[in-house]
């Protein structure tokens, strides 16, 4: 295969990529900044983050995912066509990409991101599940004839799957993660405090104190708003009873979805899974105690990953170096013209 080829964990709170013989070489929060009435990009990534909830008027600052579904088409190809150049400098091939999606899109999901991937420069494109790369970064071998259960909490999404043999045997998504538990936090802070916290505050305190149970030895934070009566500046302390309190609705309904997926699995599976456990992974599963929260829920051993904000990118990277995986699978590289097939 001609060109070089990139993997890309296009997520909802951050974008990772990495080209096959140099690693992992972007890590950046996936936002854009852009002229409000140009539309000319004016920053991207870490950059474009320093100034959500900053920026006056003549910029656009959006996130363009949301809930691990696109929301601005265009947004998006602007970062891929971005980062791509970065990856691949002033390459005369185009690079061969693969790109993740959470586990429950459609046939026409994937066909626009295919559109939007080749768009952005590259000159063909695989699309796989996110909790099929999560599996293989987290260490759970193509080649398990046995099921795992993979429970991949990202910013916008938490996509359960039952891997096994490097297929997905069956899978769910959610629209509950990360993004879920900051704006839990923010409507805290204005129903119990009465302040305003902004998204980025509000992140900030998941995860310097955020916990999925009572801790032994409380964390508290400080954190500044806007008073809702006099809309002057205001600090509030914040603690992780109070995180948890907030997130405890969320995590049960990822428990309740753990637990309906499971009671659809055939009895081996099932017994696969109760022998092998739950591994967490995604961004979102540093949640203090969250393993031990859904271990509690669901009566099935859960450990988190090593490295779980790097799982998606990490599996990526395995199939980049042994191509097999993908075409022993069913997944393809496509071109723009090969994507005509979707539509039939």
């Amino acid at each position: 295969m001609l060109g070089a080829k990139i993997g890309i964990d296009l997520g909802t709170s951050t974008i990772l990529a990495l080209v096959d013989d140099k690693g992992v070489r972007v890590s950046e929060p996936s936002v854009i900044a852009y002229d409000a009435f140009s539309g000319k990009v004016k920053a991207i990534g870490k950059e474009a983050y320093k100034m959500l909830g900053r920026s006056p008027d003549s910029l656009t600052v959006v996130r363009p995912i949301r809930e691990g579904a696109i929301q601005d088409y265009n947004a998006v190809q602007q970062m891929l066509a971005y980062y791509i150049q970065k990856l691949c400098g002033n390459r005369i091939l185009k690079p061969n990409v693969i790109i993740c999606v959470p586990s429950n899109v459609t046939e026409l999901d994937k066909k626009a991101v295919l559109d939007l991937v080749t768009d952005a420069g590259a000159a063909r494109a695989c699309v796989i599940e996110e909790p099929l790369a999560a599996a293989l970064g987290a260490g759970v071998g193509s080649a398990e004839h046995k099921g795992t259960m993979v429970v991949d909490i990202g910013g916008g999404t938490t996509d359960i799957a039952v891997v096994t043999r490097g297929c997905i045997a069956l899978s769910d998504s959610l629209p509950i993660a990360g993004d879920t538990f900051d704006d839990a936090i923010i409507r805290f802070a204005r129903r119990e405090r009465d302040i305003i916290l902004g998204k980025i505050t509000a992140e900030k305190v998941k995860r310097q104190i955020g916990a999925a149970r009572f801790l032994d030895a409380e964390l508290a934070v400080r954190a500044v708003g806007k008073d809702y009566f006099s809309k002057l500046p205001r600090s509030i302390e914040i603690t992780s009873t109070d995180v948890f309190l907030c997130v405890r609705e969320h995590l049960e309904k990822i428990c309740e979805s753990i637990k309906a997926l499971m009671r659809k699995l055939p009895p081996e599976l099932l017994s696969d899974v109760s022998q092998n456990g739950i591994v967490l992974t995604g961004g979102s599963s540093l949640l203090r105690g969250i393993d031990e929260y859904i271990e509690e829920r669901t009566g099935i051993r859960t450990v988190r990953a090593e490295n779980p904000v790097r799982c998606v990118v990490d599996g990526i990277g395995i199939m980049l170096d042994d191509m097999k995986l993908l075409t022993e699978n069913g997944y393809v590289f496509k071109s723009l013209m090969d994507a005509d097939e979707y539509e039939e």
